[in-house]
């Protein structure tokens, strides 16, 4: 089962690309199959392409996409059997290849996956891959439809899910891993600017797909 990391870089982040690809290159236990970087309202003079890195596809958009439209540009040019999604400027832990490669080879039910997400620190725990608890989310969160005219600010709070699992406990999205055939049929709102994995996840368990959630700390925003 191949896996690509997907990673989403708009205009004002293109600095801090080389160190994102760096750290994928260089820290994680096992390595993607693909890594594809999708750029979003960034000119194509912008991007240095960098022979040296295995499996790097760069797909540049020079007109701006909303994280929506640029993660469903992602599982369209994606190679790997699933799609494991992060942006730029979020470090990602060093396990995170591995961890979602094991679950989704020894849980075939598994055709979503979505992750624990932390604020404010550059640390990470060591997990053993056999270790690793998951559950299926069954319920969406009806809460979530009664807030659409919130303002959410990712720098001050966790973002949801949106979904619920049935330990009833927190899940705040780190972002999503899938199998690419997902994107036949379900697909991110293009318009979708803050809360699109909320939105994709409830789309999931709305239909004929199993998502399922692991509360391992696998992003980290910092702030």
């Amino acid at each position: 089962m191949k896996i690509t990391f997907c990673v989403t870089c708009y205009d004002g982040d293109v600095h801090l690309l080389e160190d994102r690809l760096l750290s994928i290159y260089s820290e994680q236990t096992v390595q993607p199959d693909e890594v594809l970087v999708i750029t979003s309202g960034v000119g194509s003079g912008s991007i240095v392409w960098d022979a040296s890195k295995p499996n790097l596809t760069i797909k540049t958009f020079e007109q701006r996409k909303l994280p929506g439209g640029a993660r469903n540009q992602g599982g369209k040019f994606a190679k790997g059997d699933i799609v494991c999604f992060c942006d730029v400027d979020d470090p990602i832990h060093p396990q995170k290849c591995e961890i979602v490669k094991k679950i989704f080879e020894e849980n075939p039910e598994v055709d979503a996956l979505v992750h624990s997400y932390k604020f404010n620190t550059k640390e990470f725990n060591t997990y053993d891959p056999s270790e690793i608890p998951i559950e299926k989310v069954t319920e969406v969160d009806e809460r979530w439809e009664k807030e659409q005219n919130y303002v959410f600010n990712p720098h001050k709070e966790l973002p949801k899910t949106c979904v619920i699992t049935p330990s009833k406990g927190d899940v705040h999205h780190g972002h999503l891993s899938c199998k690419k055939e997902i994107f036949n049929d379900l697909k991110y709102r293009e318009e979708m600017w803050l809360g699109e994995d909320g939105d994709f996840c409830q789309s999931i368990v709305k239909s004929s797909y199993s998502l399922f959630y692991t509360p391992l700390v696998l992003i980290n925003y910092i702030t």
